[in-house]
């Protein structure tokens, strides 16, 4: 049992939680009046002594992240005999005890939780953190399927010493990759295998390999030399399970490519996607061309246009060209001096039109700060996957390799799918919106997107700020028609620092931005 008060200031309510790194605590922090989730670690078993350095490990890790995605690790303190890891408490439950409760889940919900999860697990990749045992267990859910990716306590960072003694198995093993079982070392890879063998799990009931036996040692032999079964529930997620449990770890998906994909089929196959959201946009009425004369003129026209940015349609769509005329209406037209000068007038209007489209595309096409804005489609960073594919730009073949840093270099939208916004003022919106924060969290809140906020809650969006004294912003560049990189630096009200490349996707709204997703790329 855990004394009253542990440190002199997390007063103890009751055990939440138990694992193999330790049973977790709800704790009041009588010091900042919040409630906090405080992890007891034990020993692990095989080791003599308790286990200082990996526990801190995982402070380190988890604490850097900084990842709505990532259950938060706000201190690491000594107390007694025992270390005592103090994180962000989430109200919920596990994947574990949901799929105990209600069985396989429906395919849209597994999606989605699996695209939060993979972009939590993406940002630890980034930093060079390997999770090590993801599973169910490890996946915690709120009461609105906010997913986080907790309990980093066998996480390695690159760099790191190893710990674990020789022989001795780390991780569940029903959700080992092949490799790792096998007796490979860990990697994103087996990370990316592990999420996937997870979603399995969540979709079909079980695990991909069932361990009937209570043996592990032939289960891992089983994960080393058979091939996964085909899943019998998972519809459309079968091609992107396949992908992140292929047993070559150089052709599996990375996590960012995985998290793109899931975020994809989510946002394909909602329930609540319309047909309206759906359909693809009718192609536009062409405009007759100008005779001869106008040449030269509609030509430059449709150049200085064709490199601006796609902008969404507010103007009336022209009409078509009106039918031809009979031979014997010709006729009477040339016959009639006065009909010439109609078609005069329209002549000079479509050259007039054309030279206005020519003007604004160049203002469009302009950066405010007085720097030359990438091209349309252009990306200032490579990212890991395009912005606006529904999936990730690979081959359907299992074995081809992963495409985790391959452009995009067509799409005129962002996350949400929207009409990207034009580039003038895009790249002062972000520092409007880091501006605001983290003192007023309710502007910044409506500086989201509709569909971004129903994805989360303003409270998990607040816990997040409540948590940071500064943030500043760096650099700000074109990452795409619809999405901008910004260069962050957080100070923490811990007196730490920590620093993070975010790409936002932002939607225009009215004479303004929101932003509909965003990322961690660097």
């Amino acid at each position: 049992m855990p004394p009253e008060v542990i440190a002199g200031r997390y007063r103890v309510e009751r055990e939440i939680g138990r694992g193999g790194m330790g049973a977790v605590w709800l704790c009041r922090d009588e010091l900042l009046g919040r409630v906090v989730a405080v992890k007891q670690i034990g020993r692990l078993p095989g080791e003599s002594t308790t286990d200082l350095a990996r526990a801190m490990r995982e402070a380190r890790s988890s604490a850097a992240l900084n990842h709505r995605n990532v259950v938060s690790i706000f201190d690491a303190i000594e107390d007694g005999d025992h270390l005592w890891l103090v994180m962000e408490y989430v109200p919920g439950h596990t994947l574990a005890q949901l799929l105990a409760a209600e069985g396989p889940l429906p395919p849209t919900r597994v999606a989605w939780i699996g695209a939060q999860v993979a972009d939590g697990l993406a940002a630890a990749h980034a930093r060079g953190t390997v999770h090590r045992d993801v599973k169910p267990g490890n996946v915690l859910l709120t009461d609105d399927d906010h997913a986080l990716i907790s309990d980093f306590g066998i996480a390695r960072t690159h760099g790191d010493a190893t710990l674990t003694r020789s022989g001795m198995v780390t991780g569940t093993p029903s959700y080992f990759a092949p490799e790792l079982a096998r007796g490979g070392e860990p990697s994103p890879a087996a990370d990316v295998w592990a999420l996937g063998a997870t979603l399995y799990a969540a979709v079909e009931g079980h695990p991909p390999y069932v361990d009937s036996e209570n043996n592990a040692l032939a289960l891992l032999s089983r994960i080393a030399h058979e091939p996964v079964p085909a899943p019998a529930r998972a519809e459309f997620l079968a091609d992107a399970l396949g992908r992140m449990l292929d047993r070559d770890p150089d052709s599996r998906w990375a996590m960012a490519d995985a998290a793109h994909a899931l975020h994809r089929l989510h946002e394909k196959h909602a329930e609540d996607n319309t047909r309206e959201q759906t359909a693809p946009r009718p192609a536009p009425v062409p405009v007759a061309a100008a005779p001869a004369a106008s040449t030269a003129a509609s030509t430059a026209a449709s150049t200085s246009a064709s490199t601006a940015d796609p902008e969404p349609t507010t103007a009336e769509t022209p009409a078509p060209p009106p039918p031809a005329a009979s031979p014997a209406t010709a006729a009477s037209s040339r016959r009639r001096p006065g009909a010439v000068l109609p078609i005069l007038l329209a002549l000079v209007v479509v050259i007039v039109l054309a030279a206005g489209l020519a003007w604004w595309a160049s203002l469009d096409n302009s950066d405010p700060s007085g720097s030359a804005a990438p091209p349309a489609g252009g990306h200032s960073r490579t990212p890991s996957h395009s912005a606006s594919d529904p999936t990730p730009t690979h081959a359907s073949t299992p074995s081809s390799p992963s495409p985790s840093s391959t452009p995009s270099s067509s799409a005129p939208t962002g996350s949400s799918g929207a009409a990207a916004p034009s580039a003038h003022g895009m790249l002062a919106f972000p520092r409007s919106y880091y501006g605001v924060l983290p003192d007023d969290t309710r502007s910044g809140w409506g500086m989201l997107s509709s569909g971004y906020r129903s994805s989360t809650s303003y409270g998990s969006y607040r816990g997040f700020w409540d948590s940071i004294s500064s943030v500043s912003v760096g650099g700000v560049s074109r990452a795409g028609a619809s999405a901008v990189d910004v260069d962050l630096t957080y100070a923490k009200d811990d007196g730490s620092t920590s620093s993070e490349t975010r790409r936002l996707f932002l939607q225009r709204s009215g004479d303004s931005w929101v932003i509909t997703s965003d990322e961690v790329v660097g």
